[in-house]
């Protein structure tokens, strides 16, 4: 692990704070690629539109964060 040097003036969370932190936006990632998911089976049976593309939009932000957090997590 890289240590830098930290101005005083910035607060910065402990490491049990941060942890907490990727565990949430974690589960935040999954359930954002599972809406997104909905989205896009909802989307075939109506016929397309602007379902898929939500649905698009919302497994790839929830795959960014999962995916980055995962790994966060693996890190630590």
């Amino acid at each position: 692990m890289l240590n830098f040097l930290i101005p005083s003036s910035i607060p910065v969370p402990d490491a049990n704070t941060l942890q907490l932190i990727s565990i949430a936006s974690l589960i935040v990632g999954i359930c954002l690629v599972l809406a997104g998911g909905a989205f896009l089976l909802w989307g075939k049976k109506a016929g397309g539109g602007w379902k898929v593309v939500l649905g698009w939009v919302l497994a790839a932000i929830g795959a960014t964060l999962a995916l980055s957090h995962a790994v966060q997590l693996m890190l630590y």
